[in-house]
């Protein structure tokens, strides 16, 4: 049983650290990249790309070095002295592509390079900038195909192997995608963008074996960056090896790059194991740095260990929660400390701190419940039904609270009372039990 709690807890764990927006890869190269790749393509290729004529080429001289510092201006001589000519060259429609998409028209930019595209089908820098464009504006399906068409013509790149493997990725093809990411990292074998983007690949495939090592290279590569070791951390739960995962994340802990997240998973993973001191360090020390999220890690473990019976533990860990318990997480702290003043039969503080938590709550029918069910066991009967009967009210709390004046009912005798409430839970829920208890009941009832 225990071999399977923790197995379920480590999967558990594992998702945690998997969960959509930790496991796909940070989308590669951000705006100021995609400009950049634009802007180096600036020169022309020899022999393998349209030329433009000599009058278009003269006019490209006279603004080329405004293109990268004032886009805008140097559009806009183009076009004037455009104005009223033939249509321009592929070539030249390409430098117009990279003067619009400069100065933010990316429309514009786009009509620029289509026409460059279809006037010369083999111009590979205008098929890359196309990619690029539609990459940017997360139009994947058509960052695919330009990008593709710029790889069949000759470019070898790791940056368009690697923007083509994401937009595969996020078009759903991820075979083709690892594919080209594998051509990436093969150019650049250092470069963290493609091997970040092939980790999260085989992580989101589930092919953790083959993560694990992309996960070390960026670890080495990018020390500093907590969603690497978080990402290991995960990939090594993944493979049912919490130890290592707990390894991990105090290494980045001791090498002083852990962020809240990384503290809060390797608590938990602490609790998780039972290492219940180690995971009490990790939340107080979270406390400095998140309060509420501490609170709620603190209680959330002190009521695992009551389900365990540890009380002396759970007593440790609403200690040091109680010392700055945040307005938000003041209601589950009194419920834990009323479960375990329950636990030791201390009535009274058991039911002064559901009263405290009641009054924030005064519906809430799981807290009418268990002060209901304390007054009860500490012999308070009348004051029990009370709560109890206000409990019946809400749906989830009313089947239980049914039974528990049932009971009440059955303790003071009045069978035909008792068998009332017995009838009301089995329309709430039908019970095989419960119908033979009523039974049973039903031959306790005096005629009238």
């Amino acid at each position: 049983m225990t071999s399977l709690r923790s197995l379920l807890s480590a999967c558990l764990a594992a998702c945690c650290l998997l969960s959509p927006p930790a496991m796909l890869a940070r989308r590669p190269a951000a705006k100021e990249d995609l400009d950049r790749i634009i802007n180096e393509s600036a020169g022309f290729l020899k022999n393998r790309e349209p030329e433009m004529t000599a009058g278009e080429y003269a006019l490209y001289e006279k603004v080329v070095a405004m293109l990268k510092v004032q886009p805008e201006f140097a559009m806009q001589l183009l076009q004037g002295m455009m104005a009223g000519k033939e249509r321009p060259s592929p070539a030249f429609e390409f430098v117009l592509g990279n003067a619009h998409y400069n100065a933010g028209r990316r429309a514009e930019a786009e009509a620029h390079y289509r026409r460059a595209v279809e006037s010369f089908p083999e111009y590979l820098r205008a098929w890359a900038n196309l990619g690029v464009l539609y990459y940017g504006a997360e139009r994947y399906d058509e960052a695919v195909t330009a990008f593709r068409k710029a790889m069949e013509l000759g470019d070898s790149t790791a940056e368009t192997a690697g923007l083509l493997a994401f937009a595969l990725d996020r078009s759903g093809n991820s075979v083709s995608a690892e594919m080209a990411y594998l051509r990436a990292v093969s150019t650049a074998p250092d470069d963290p963008d493609w091997l970040d983007g092939l980790c999260g690949l085989y992580i989101e495939t589930r092919q953790y074996g083959r993560a694990e090592p992309l996960a070390r290279q960026l670890i080495k590569l990018q020390p500093s960056e907590p969603r690497h070791w978080l990402h290991l951390a995960g990939i090594l739960l993944a493979q049912e090896r919490p130890l290592d995962a707990i390894v991990v994340l105090e290494s980045a802990r001791g090498l002083r790059v852990a962020n809240e997240e990384i503290l809060v998973q390797l608590g938990d993973l602490y609790a998780q194991q039972n290492l219940h001191a180690e995971a009490l360090v990790l939340f107080r020390e979270l406390q400095e740095r998140n309060p509420e999220v501490a609170a709620k890690r603190l209680i959330g473990a002190a009521t695992a260990a009551l389900e365990a019976g540890r009380t002396d533990e759970a007593e440790a860990l609403l200690t040091a929660a109680d010392k700055n318990v945040p307005t938000a997480q003041r209601g589950a702290f009194l419920v834990a400390r009323a479960e375990l003043a329950a636990t030791r039969k201390d009535w009274a503080s058991a039911r002064s701190d559901l009263e405290e938590a009641l009054a924030d709550r005064p519906l809430y029918g799981p807290l009418l419940l268990r002060l209901g069910q304390v007054l009860k066991s500490s012999g308070s009967d009348t004051a029990a039904h009370e709560y109890l009967d206000a409990a019946t009210r809400g749906p989830d709390s009313a089947y239980r609270a049914h039974l528990e004046l049932a009971d009440l009912e059955l303790r003071a005798q009045h069978y035909r009372l008792c068998a009332d409430q017995l009838e009301q839970a089995l329309v709430i829920e039908k019970s095989p039990a419960i119908q033979e208890y009523l039974a049973k009941i039903k031959t306790l009832i005096p005629p009238r």
